[in-house]
């Protein structure tokens, strides 16, 4: 492995936190959530908009309403209309918050499709018309599009509140902040541990990540970058030199934490306590995806988990793998305790259903000034 820019030696994190799990603050134990603050809109755009005691309070919000009995989490949002507006294909984010809005008692409306709507017709409706026409309907807003940026504008223009559930490259903050709770519920906190990255740091569930691992206090980021990336190979460590996005640079050294550069997925396998993986290659994030076709991932070997490599290396690292995956996760991994695939998904339901408290403002949240 090869240090980054400015790396610093970072110490492996203790397994004495793996007993440790996030439990809901007493005011979120056996009562009925308050009702929703109808004065404030609060936004989740991105997790830079964030601090450690929000990301904590969303962690116990999470915890809170996943243990609720079904007939008190189904008052909470009662009588709310919630619009799920995807101008991108999706599976687990706008079906995972459709099942939260129902389970936390809002009805749910919206599309997924945008061929059904006339902002793809030969009107051509702005993205502003469409935000400020759903808002005058219903009372929050899950935004999916192939432009970066665009869920800022959408909050910009908004009179009910707006969570980011994916825009162009930049930023996935849900499915983040998921992630970093399912990895904090297994290994008791994040704070000193390493994590792994596979795949492209700059795509938007990967940028989300970093930077609230970075947040969290992790000791060191390991990545395993796409063939695709520029790369000099050279040397008896393999890699030298990769191109990491700025920004996210930026916020590891802001943040004081180390990263690596790995060359084969078993290097990380040995030293990580965590892994989030994604395909090496996604193409389209910032494509209208009526201009795409589908294409076939043949993913090189040394990008691949597979549950025979976890065992030769004795790895007890958590993989995982926000979705959907092609070859460079093996079902087998499935098998494993350590596989968190399908386990990542039903968390993800309870970070949904803690996002859409969040901007609502139910629950113990401070309210916005």
């Amino acid at each position: 492995m090869q240090p980054g820019s400015g790396a610093t030696p970072a110490r492996r994190r203790s397994s004495t936190a793996s007993s440790r799990r996030w439990t809901p603050r007493a005011s979120w134990r056996g009562v009925v959530m308050p009702e929703v603050d109808a004065v404030h809109t609060r936004h989740l755009i991105s997790v830079r908009d964030l601090d450690v005691a929000t990301i904590t309070s969303i962690f116990e919000a999470a915890t809170a309403l996943g243990a609720m009995a079904p007939e008190d989490r189904s008052r909470i949002l009662r009588g709310r209309l919630l619009t799920v507006l995807f101008f991108q294909p999706s599976t687990r984010t706008r079906i995972g918050f459709e099942s939260a809005g129902l389970k936390l008692g809002a009805t749910v409306s919206g599309f997924s499709d945008p061929s059904t709507t006339r902002s793809v017709d030969y009107i051509g409706e702005s993205l502003e018309d469409t935000i400020r026409v759903i808002a005058e309907l219903g009372d929050m807003i899950v935004l999916r599009h192939f432009v970066s940026g665009a869920a800022r504008h959408a909050a910009a223009v908004s009179s009910v509140p707006v969570i980011n559930g994916g825009d162009g490259t930049n930023e996935h903050p849900t499915q983040a902040l998921s992630d970093a709770w399912t990895m904090a519920n297994r290994l008791g906190s994040v704070e000193g541990a390493v994590v792994g990255i596979v795949g492209d740091p700059g795509t938007r569930v990967h940028r989300s990540l970093i930077q609230i691992l970075a947040l969290l206090g992790v000791a060191k980021i390991l990545l395993l970058v796409p063939p695709s990336a520029p790369l000099r190979i050279g040397g008896s460590m393999g890699i030298t030199h990769c191109t990491v996005p700025a920004d996210i640079v930026a916020t590891l050294k802001a943040a004081k934490v180390p990263y690596e550069f790995c060359s084969d997925v078993r290097d990380m396998l040995a030293e990580a306590d965590a892994i989030e993986m994604m395909p090496v290659s996604i193409p389209g994030l910032e494509s209208d995806p009526r201009s795409l076709s589908k294409g076939e991932n043949v993913t090189p070997e040394q990008y691949r988990v597979t549950a025979q490599k976890i065992r030769a290396t004795g790895s007890r690292a958590l993989i995982m793998h926000p979705g959907p995956r092609s070859d460079e996760m093996h079902p087998d991994v499935d098998d494993l305790p350590n596989g968190l695939f399908f386990d990542q998904v039903r968390d993800s339901l309870q970070m949904r259903m803690a996002a859409l408290t969040y901007v609502c403002g139910a629950g113990p949240y401070s309210r916005p000034s």
